[in-house]
């Protein structure tokens, strides 16, 4: 494919019958194995303007090359594979992966799949080109490093020059060659052309590294002068190296006086470290002519132990010339031979892949004037004298960036792809890569696929995210491997110590200590205080190394911690006791406000295993929760999907919170109807609470009567909830006409209120009929707001800030209301805006005037 396409059989050409069948295999090949539909190859055959005999032709092609090529061309589906055991073009990329740039160069015969029409293979073999020219670039780049000026080197430029004359890399690499051959003149010559063919052509000047050298001819910088027999290790600079340029910034600072500088780049597998030190290792290494060293230390490499520090000192001493036999054999006399060499020496090392701060230590040098880069996947922040640099994953702009440097193509969906790779830059790299290879595909078909399994989209060749994390998980210590085994179990999106105590079978203690590792080893972030998180990509890793059981110990620690917790928020109101295996570690949590904020920190991850939980009792618990801060769609789902679980009691409980979640919703019916299932399988006491919500749903309703009815029959039971039935009775009675009465079973609910939750409910219900009645009714209502905000009841808040605008006639009391019923959601928001809206005309009339609301529903909100 490397020039004309050939098809070679033991060295003798096979005829493959004429230039359709070429097309249809170069879209085969360019396809790297994957399966080309029948719209992919009368694309390429006819550029999207098949023929009405396309499929027929196409179909004909096919069996023309599978007779001359037997055995290679599948049929999947109604598509075709090609499987292709000695390409040229996978041969170009593996050596260019290995940098053997000159063998890989050696493999072209001319432009890619040369002779070949159509406008979509010849894009795809202008990228196939395009890749050549870099590998070409990166080639001159080591022989300028080697110190390869000569006027051969000059003139080879010159004629690339010729053939692609927009590329300022070859234009500076002329520039160097020039100035090496003492042509200083000519190499200031190739910048003004330059300059003047960039601006007449695209509007713009020469980008920073051509000014550099520019500047650098100009005040003829010894950088600039042939290296002669300084030793350069460096791999190859990636061509389409993108982003990172604040963190480039920081590498590039001019290094102080006076101490060997060090460098430490850490992060997680795939986060580009080694491209960095690399990219900045080529923009330093004119300051450092004395040498530029690489030593790839194998931390993580596969099927390679890490190298020991004597090992290494061999290497980096054998790079300087040093002959075997002159290197010491003891680890300190290596050290001591290695800072020998390099004093006076201004010299550049990279210390790639590094398993910490001992490996490290004995390989740095002692002279001033030297420059270290460290890239490791654990955190290097105890190496002494070392400016750390923790990288993170991509901003936006910058993933999106370097994926279409890679891929060759700009499009919207590009945003998509790059977050479905976590911003992680190798992921990207993969992604684009494979894009670029299958011109069938669309940003779009590449996002599609990832969405349905990221990890097993994101493998290319030998290479893949999955194999990087592998290799970091494989360094831990048998309890980290474990416990980040079972951290895979784990449903929320971050997590603290105590729940993966409960994961692992430990302490807290040995949790943090084991999570801390962790975050060191860059497999797990912090997430705020006292938190943690993964990474997406190493989320499903995780996901997928996780053991089959042991999420029944995570279960059963967040019902018995949520159980704590909602029993404080709302004491003496759980109506039974949770059957689970207790937990040997349970968080602190003192009063209300330690209990919500656990709640909160813990939310998702208390919805996850609720949603996930083959049993109704964490659904029930949390219903105190949700209640209290008004997360109504949770508590929805959450019962509805426990109800499916539920036995006799749980079915009661749920339909009762159902209903209750109904009433605050306004849905009046369909509250009705769960308390009269529950009312089906009811004790005594439970059948009384449904009464109870019967009535006041009855009432809310307008159907007083009716509502009178449930509510004595509730009373005759006496039971847990007997002092809100009086509440609801009293409410029902005042509009019934019967005020003395009402006022009464107020007082009396009051006196026999049991528990902080009745007391608020009874308050608003007195300061409710005390507005219908004309009484004063402000300071119940105050009180209501109190314990509401106490008990920390946002609803109730609501509720008693609404009462309280009714009786002062002060409209201010509205505008905090509106934002609690904002923020959850709730419809009567509406109201209360236009409340705000008319603060003195017909709502607080109506609300006040006891003659115009007998058989009209309230626009207090409490009535609503």
């Amino acid at each position: 494919m490397l020039g004309p396409l050939e098809v070679l059989d033991a060295g003798r050409p096979v005829r493959l019958g004429g230039p359709r069948a070429e097309k249809v295999l170069a879209t085969l090949l360019l396809a790297g194995g994957a399966v080309i539909g029948p719209d992919g190859l009368t694309d390429a055959l006819w550029d999207g303007e098949p023929p009405p005999t396309a499929t027929h032709q196409v179909h004909k092609a096919i069996a023309g090359l599978r007779a001359r090529l037997p055995g290679h061309i599948d049929t999947v589906g109604t598509g075709y594979r090609i499987r292709a055991d000695d390409l040229d073009l996978a041969r170009f990329t593996d050596l260019v992966a290995a940098g053997a740039l000159t063998q890989a160069l050696d493999l072209w015969r001319g432009p890619a799949l040369a002779g070949i029409d159509g406008r979509t293979l010849r894009a795809a073999a202008a990228r196939l080109d395009d890749r050549r020219l870099a590998a070409v670039e990166a080639s001159v780049e080591l022989r300028l490093a080697a110190g390869d000026a000569g006027a051969g080197l000059a003139a080879e430029l010159a004629g690339l020059i010729a053939a692609h004359p927009l590329r300022e890399t070859l234009r500076r690499q002329l520039m160097v060659a020039l100035y090496r051959c003492g042509r200083q003149a000519d190499a200031l010559a190739v910048y003004a052309e330059t300059r003047a063919l960039l601006a007449r052509e695209l509007g713009v000047d020469p980008g920073p590294d051509l000014v550099r050298v520019h500047q650098q001819v100009l005040r003829a910088d010894p950088a600039l002068d042939r290296p002669g027999a300084a030793p350069c290790t460096l791999p190859y600079d990636l061509p389409d190296f993108a982003g990172r340029t604040a963190d480039l910034t920081r590498l590039l600072e001019p290094a102080p006086g006076g101490a060997v500088v060090i460098s430490a780049i850490d992060g997680m597998a795939g986060i580009g470290k080694t491209a960095l030190a690399v990219h900045a290792a080529h923009r330093l290494a004119p300051s450092y002519p004395d040498g530029q060293l690489f030593c790839d230390l194998h931390a993580h490499t596969a099927g390679a132990a890490p190298l020991t520090p004597a090992a290494a000192l061999e290497r980096l001493l054998r790079m300087l010339g040093v002959p075997p036999e002159a290197i010491p054999e003891d680890l300190d006399g290596r050290a001591a031979r290695w800072r020998a060499e390099l004093a006076g020496r201004r010299v550049l090392v990279v210390l790639d892949n590094a398993a910490g701060a001992a490996q490290v230590r004995p390989l740095l040098p002692g002279s001033p004037r030297s420059l270290v880069l460290v890239t490791s996947r654990r955190r290097l922040g105890v190496l002494e004298g070392a400016t750390v640099l923790s990288l993170d994953v991509l901003p936006p702009a910058e993933a999106v960036a370097l994926f279409a440097a890679v891929a060759g193509v700009s499009d919207p969906a590009a945003a998509e792809v790059v977050e479905l790779c976590g911003f992680l830059p190798l992921a990207i790299r993969i992604a684009a890569t494979r894009l670029a290879h299958r011109p069938e595909w669309t940003v779009a078909t590449l996002a599609g696929r990832l969405r349905s399994a990221r990890l097993a989209e994101l493998t290319l060749a030998d290479r893949g995210v999955g194999p990087a994390f592998a290799l970091s998980y494989g360094q831990l210590a048998p309890a980290e491997r474990r416990l980040f085994r079972l951290l895979g179990l784990h449903p929320g999106t971050d997590f603290d110590a105590w729940s993966a105590a409960a994961l692992a079978g430990t302490t807290p203690a040995r949790a943090e200590a084991l999570l801390e590792s962790l975050v060191d080893a860059h497999l797990l972030r912090p997430y705020g205080a006292n938190r943690y998180t993964f990474h997406d990509l190493l989320r499903s890793y995780a996901r997928e190394v996780a053991p089959k059981d042991g999420g029944r110990r995570l279960h059963d620690y967040f019902l018995a911690a949520a159980t704590a917790a909602t029993d404080l928020v709302s004491p003496g109101t759980r109506r039974f006791t949770p059957a689970a295996a207790p937990p040997r570690h349970l968080p602190a949590l003192s009063d209300v406000d330690d209990a919500l904020a656990w709640l909160a920190a813990e939310h998702h991850t208390l919805v996850a295993i609720a949603l996930g939980a083959d049993d109704w009792q964490l659904a029930c618990v949390l219903r105190t929760y949700f209640e209290h801060r008004g997360h109504f769609a949770d508590w929805r789902a959450t019962s509805e999907h426990a109800l499916a679980h539920a036995d006799p009691l749980g079915t009661v409980l749920l339909r009762f919170g159902l209903g209750s979640l109904a009433m605050w919703t306004d849905r009046l019916a369909e509250g009705m109807e769960h308390f009269r299932l529950a009312l089906a399988g009811a004790d005594p006491d439970i059948e009384a609470a449904a009464l109870t919500s019967l009535g006041m749903l009855a009432h809310l309703d307008g159907r007083d009567a009716e509502a009178a009815g449930y509510l004595r029959r509730a009373l005759t039971h006496e039971g847990r909830t007997a002092a809100l039935a009086r509440n609801n009775l009293g409410l029902a009675e005042a509009r019934l006409g019967r005020g003395a009465t009402a006022l009464s079973l107020h007082r009396e609910a009051l006196a026999t209120a049991d528990s902080a939750a009745a007391t608020r409910a009874i308050l608003l219900g007195l300061g409710e009929t005390s507005l219908r009645l004309g009484l004063p009714a402000e300071r119940p209502f105050r009180e209501a707001l109190a314990l509401a905000r106490a008990g920390r009841f946002r609803m109730q808040e609501a509720l008693a800030l609404d009462g309280l605008a009714h009786a002062t006639g002060d409209p201010a009391w509205w505008r905090p209301a509106l934002t609690i019923l904002t923020e959850l959601g709730v419809e009567r928001a509406g109201l209360v805006r236009r409340h705000l809206a008319d603060p003195a005309g017909r709502w607080c009339d109506l609300c006040q005037a006891p003659s115009t609301v007998d058989d009209a529903r309230p626009a207090v909100l409490l009535r609503r």
